[in-house]
């Protein structure tokens, strides 16, 4: 008969005692990484057991996990993966990306330079050439001294004035979005000054639930000019529902608005919420000029290794679990 549980009885949570996890950051944006050789896909992947590990009280900490898996041939990257990693460079890996509140991110550019960086140093790829299949498309990645770098599928849907429902964008100069692999609503502020006066919480959260923005909503940055001619951002992430101290897909949605605003040319560095700089290349194809190419170069490093002791799943749904900060 079928494998549902007999009334009157009570399934146990299973367990996480065990599993190895590495613990990465790019830029300080962080996350806890599974290798496909060592946990079930399954269980890792389950929306309670991602909150679980996430949470920065309860758990390892982190705003977001992701999973690793092969993809041996095109047959098995166009479905389910095997289970594991290739045991060499040969095949392309699948990169699954889920939000700390334990949603599929269909991409996360520093989520992705953090897995380049964690493929290369275990030799699963060559560092000049490492092929990642995200849940946005394909992307080509290397490691160059000693940062990874990315090229993501091109980014071709771009609204460089984007109406908003009043007062949701009052401080901003301009507003612009771009969708690159995941929403991004990019608003350019006067000066440093007021980007260090901004309430990401406060601001971001209305925007990313503007009607005009579902169903899927959007990321929300604000960008601004600093006194060296870099650009400074900060983010506030759905998914994670607060600030983070750095994205990546939000860096490059940054780039092009500033790019198309004309304010930006060639490589653009953004110094992220954590003071670490993220650069970021485009190119645009003469055929299709509405069409952008976009590089993302920044930090992806290994904090820590380590295995779970004792972390009980928690059950709570999201919308019942205490707000971190």
């Amino acid at each position: 008969m079928g494998g549902g549980a007999v009334a009157g009885t009570t399934v146990p949570a299973p367990s996480l005692t065990g599993l190895p996890f590495t613990k990465m950051t790019g830029s300080g944006n962080d996350f806890v990484v599974f290798d496909g050789r060592e946990v079930s896909a399954d269980l890792v992947t389950r929306p309670e057991v991602i909150r679980s590990i996430c949470s920065r009280h309860n758990g390892i900490g982190a705003d977001g996990l992701v999973l690793l898996e092969p993809v041996i041939s095109s047959a098995q990257a166009d479905g389910a993966p095997e289970h594991g990693l290739p045991e060499t460079g040969a095949g392309a890996i699948r990169l699954r990306y889920f939000n700390r509140d334990g949603t599929l991110g269909e991409l996360c550019g520093n989520a992705t330079l953090c897995s380049t960086a964690l493929v290369v140093a275990r030799g699963l790829s060559p560092a000049d050439r490492v092929s990642l299949l995200t849940d946005a498309g394909p992307v080509r990645s290397r490691v160059t001294g000693s940062e990874p770098e990315i090229d993501i599928a091109p980014v071709t849907q771009v609204i460089p004035q984007l109406p908003l429902e009043a007062g949701l964008a009052a401080s901003a100069q301009r507003v612009g979005y771009a969708r690159v692999g995941v929403p991004h609503v990019v608003l350019l502020l006067s000066d440093s000054a007021a980007l260090e006066r901004i309430e990401p919480i406060a601001g971001g959260r209305p925007i990313r639930q503007a009607a005009s923005l579902q169903p899927d909503g959007a990321n929300v940055n604000w960008v601004a000019p600093t006194a060296d001619g870099r650009w400074a951002y900060r983010t506030y992430e759905r998914g994670v529902e607060d600030e983070t101290l750095a994205c990546g897909t939000g860096a490059i949605a940054a780039a092009i608005l500033l790019t198309t605003w004309g304010l930006a040319s060639g490589a653009v560095t953004l110094v992220t919420r954590s003071g670490r700089p993220v650069t970021v290349r485009l190119t645009r194809s003469a055929a299709e000029p509405a069409q952008w190419q976009p590089s993302l170069r920044g930090e992806g490093r290994v904090v820590f290794r380590g295995t779970i002791e004792q972390l009980p799943i928690e059950q709570l749904p999201i919308e019942q679990l205490p707000i971190e900060r």
